[in-house]
């Protein structure tokens, strides 16, 4: 609360000279023949006559009150939770289907074709009635009712109804405030909200407390109502639940959708779980009728993905006949041309007709909500606003990014949804959703990283002060002492016997050369030379110096692409040389020091810099694997490493020694030493393992908490155990790792052994996000190494038929069944959490892994 609007009183408590009354009821007749009262102390008993035994409310309450007020010159009053007022929760404005004044509920539609889908805002307690008899008279024998509200809403008596009321802040009075994420805790949370308003209310004599109705008109605001008891103060739970008993034919359930984006899959399960009750639900013959209503605020965004969602599922019942061959689009299709939605559509099996289907639903319930329009139209307003453009103190462009990716996560969901059900109604859902969506862990990436917000940025950003050039070398960044010899930082070869494969940062066009004459000389004594550019940012090198674009907000790191392609980053930095190359930029060479602008003669890609040395070196060949930096691979990266390695490593010309394979990222440190792993195991099940990876062969460990740089953490071996002989496979991987380790251990990095130090960083962490972050970047750290364990595991298995078929083939057909995405979305440091963090779902896991730099360009 603004300073001035409210202040901190205890709460009242009897006086300490009170007689303190029995909270016992005691029959009239009783209270006529008990007419004294007899108390006794230390000194003489003390005889009271003529009193009587009275009700009296001790409240528990402990918390300070807080009192405020919802403008200027109006009373002040105790606020629920200390910051919250309670106001109705809809205005009539927001009823555009006028259908309050007979249902008590605004906007009660149906779909259209007269689907057997229905839609409505927060009805009243009668209106709750209204609408239930109303689908009763409609025929309807089986009716699924679904609250879609995750925020608290208490229902207060107001002459024969109970209207609904929500928790509002001072700061924003129109905007719902959310207190749980499950239906569970949004129910403890009306009921928490309930006992408290009627402790405040009954802490004066007149038992009341202060509501608004109507945020417009404050004139007669607030309304002061009697709610001394439970009966006075309804929850969601009483109003909806008692419908179950009261009505043989009602099904319920809260869900908690949030405002904007698409649902949690516990919630989609949930909602599945109702529908598979009914008698009717996979029986056409059934002499059922199913209705389904969703109820949500006003009547809109939730709603209507509710109905879509049922109007989906009636039509794999029904059939898409009478919805698809008459669908008329209404939007303007924008929403097409969108990056994640062809991503998506690659992914799932006939994933045109699953889009078109969920096109076609959209319409019919788009009535109120079409959320292709919705998408074009928030499209429109992002791309209209400034970089520094605010709106009520917030930067509006942040907000409006924020509002198209949740709509388009929303439509991607639904793609998915569709898909599941094309799949699982046949089979009447024998899988969850949660469970299918888990077995395909890169429609989980898409899902919760729809976009990035400088994934269509045009590269020209350099000419203004929003994006600089920042030179790759930095001081310290050569901990391998490799620059004086072949002119690169961190060079160095891996560790085993007769591999061929190497690791460097990224080099220039000296550095190239150098590298290239070393690996081909007769000393080496190889004969061809391959370079592999793992970096998935924009890259140039200039004048003999490389450098990558940042954004002005983040200086430290360069400005990622995940998911885009190695031709659409090319494809920028092509676009790049131009823009450098007839302009004055601004560069940093140290961040240190001031940007200087600068003039550059020679400009050219990773790409071009490895064309011109193949004008000198016949013998070499250039291939880009764009890798996410520390994080978890793909299992679409592993496939994309091993058909390199399959296209050099399997040659005889390796076996001779003759080829040599060469990673590279911008430090040569996480990416590169990831690779290098990678091809050390392909290469010893190639070869065979050398010694000291088979049982009883490895050096013992004497340190401090060796189990765990050991990797022998709880979820680890719970994997070790599922997998054929899983000791060896992990023995196989810690060998690779430890021989990765031996050529770099000035870089103080080993892919096993950051699991534990990165963990151990939180201890001294200053602030919670900073805690946050630590957490995470451990559980990538684990996840990584759990990953190389599994894809290990591959090989193994796969080894009889040569790996004809990828790890990711691999993951979805063999692994699914061992459980190892249960695993993974259970993925958590059980040796020290006894409460394990919200990352140890995919999901969360997963998500949000664009930078902290603001939207740029054109979202698509």
């Amino acid at each position: 609360m603004g300073s001035g609007s409210s202040t901190l009183t205890p709460p009242s408590s009897p006086e300490p000279d009170s007689p303190i009354l029995s909270h016992r009821a005691i029959s009239p007749e009783k209270q006529k023949s008990r007419n004294f009262v007899r108390a006794c102390n230390d000194v003489a008993p003390i005889i009271i006559k003529d009193c009587k035994e009275e009700f009296q409310h001790v409240s528990d309450f402990k918390d300070p009150i807080v009192y405020g007020y919802i403008a200027e010159n109006m009373p002040r009053h105790p606020l629920v939770k200390g910051k919250y007022f309670l106001v109705r929760d809809a205005s009539e404005k927001s009823d555009i289907k006028k259908s309050y004044s007979q249902f008590k509920a605004p906007n009660f539609h149906q779909a259209a074709k007269g689907f057997p889908v229905y839609g409505a805002g927060q009805p009243t307690e009668k209106g709750l009635i209204y609408l239930i008899d109303h689908l009763v008279d409609e025929g309807h024998t089986e009716i699924l009712l679904f609250n879609l509200r995750e925020e608290p809403v208490l229902f207060v008596e107001n002459a024969s109804d109970m209207l609904p009321y929500s928790i509002r802040e001072k700061e924003n009075l129109k905007k719902l405030v959310n207190l749980g994420r499950s239906s569970w805790e949004a129910d403890e949370a009306e009921a928490r909200i309930r006992k408290e308003v009627i402790d405040l209310a009954t802490m004066k004599e007149e038992n009341k407390f202060y509501f608004y109705r109507d945020l417009e008109n404050l004139q007669r605001e607030p309304h002061e109502i009697h709610v001394q008891f439970e009966d006075h103060l309804l929850v969601s739970e009483e109003v909806y639940s008692r419908h179950i008993l009261c009505s043989h034919c009602v099904r319920y359930r809260r869900l908690c959708f949030p405002l904007e984006s698409a649902p949690s899959d516990v919630d989609v399960d949930s909602f599945i779980d109702v529908y598979k009750e009914c008698p009717c639900a996979f029986d056409r013959t059934h002499g059922s009728s199913m209705a389904m209503l969703f109820t949500c605020h006003v009547g809109y965004g939730r709603t209507t993905l509710g109905m879509v969602m049922g109007s989906l599922v009636l039509a794999h019942h029904n059939g898409f006949n009478s919805i698809v061959s008459k669908s008329q689009r209404k939007s303007s299709g924008e929403e097409d041309a969108c990056t994640a939605v062809h991503r998506l559509l690659s992914l799932i099996p006939d994933g045109q007709n699953i889009k078109h289907q969920v096109d076609a639903v959209i319409d019919l319930c788009g009535e109120l909500y079409h959320l292709h329009g919705e998408i074009s139209a928030a499209k429109h307003l992002l791309e209209g606003t400034t970089f520094d453009q605010k709106v009520d103190g917030k930067n509006a462009q942040e907000m409006l990014y924020k509002r198209c990716c949740h709509f388009l996560q929303r439509y991607l969901f639904l793609i998915c949804f569709n898909s599941y059900l094309t799949e699982q109604f046949s089979q009447r859902f024998l899988k969850p959703f949660s469970k299918w969506k888990r077995q395909h862990p890169e429609i989980v990436r898409l899902l919760h990283n729809v976009h990035h917000p400088n994934f269509h940025a045009p590269m020209d950003l350099i000419l203004t002060d929003r994006q600089f050039m920042v030179a790759d070398v930095y001081i310290g960044l050569d901990v391998m002492s490799s620059q004086m010899d072949v002119r690169v930082p961190n060079f160095r070869k891996l560790n085993l016997k007769g591999f061929s494969v190497y690791g460097m940062a990224q080099p220039a066009r000296d550095g190239v050369t150098k590298i290239s004459n070393y690996l081909l000389s007769k000393k080496q004594g190889h004969s061809f030379v391959v370079l592999v550019n793992l970096r998935n940012d924009v890259a140039v090198e200039c004048d003999g110096k490389t450098y990558s674009v940042r954004d002005s907000t983040l200086l430290d790191e360069p400005v990622i692409h995940p998911g885009l392609s190695k031709e659409e980053l090319e494809e920028k930095e092509e676009t790049l040389t131009k823009i450098i190359k007839t302009n004055k930029i601004l560069t940093y060479n140290e961040l240190s020091a001031e940007p200087v602008e600068q003039e550059f003669s020679s400009v050219l890609t990773p790409s071009e810099l490895a064309d011109t040395q193949k004008l000198q070196t016949l013998d070499m060949q250039y291939y880009r694997v764009p890798l996410q930096y520390d994080t978890t691979p793909t299992e679409q990266d592993f496939d994309d490493l091993m058909t390199v390695i399959r296209k050099h490593g399997f040659s005889e010309e390796y076996e001779r020694n003759k080829t040599a394979i060469v990673y590279y990222c911008r430090t040569g440190k996480s990416r590169t030493t990831l690779a290098l792993a990678v091809t050390g195991l392909v290469m010893c099940h190639l070869r065979g393992f050398p010694k000291g990876s088979n049982i009883g062969e490895q050096e013992r460990v004497s340190c401090p908490n060796a189990q765990y740089t050991k990797g022998d953490f709880m979820i680890v071996q719970k994997l070790v155990r599922i997998l054929p002989n899983g000791q060896q496979v992990k023995r196989e991987v810690d060998f690779v790792l430890d021989e990765c380790f031996e050529t770099m251990s000035p870089m103080h990095f080993h892919i096993r052994e950051v699991i534990f130090v990165t963990y151990n960083k939180i201890i001294k962490a200053k602030s919670e996000a900073e805690k946050q972050q630590l957490r995470r970047q451990s559980l990538d750290a684990l996840e990584r190494y759990i990953y190389l364990i599994l894809f290990n595991m591959y090989l193994r298995y796969d080894k009889k038929i040569k790996w004809q078929r990828s790890f990711s083939q691999w993951m979805r057909e063999v692994a699914v069944n061992a459980g190892v995405f249960e695993l993974l979305d259970n993925l958590a440091f059980y040796d020290f959490e006894k409460v394990p963090t919200l990352f140890k779902t995919m999901n969360e896991r997963w998500s949000n892994r664009s930078q902290p730099i603001p939207f740029a360009g054109e979202f698509k």
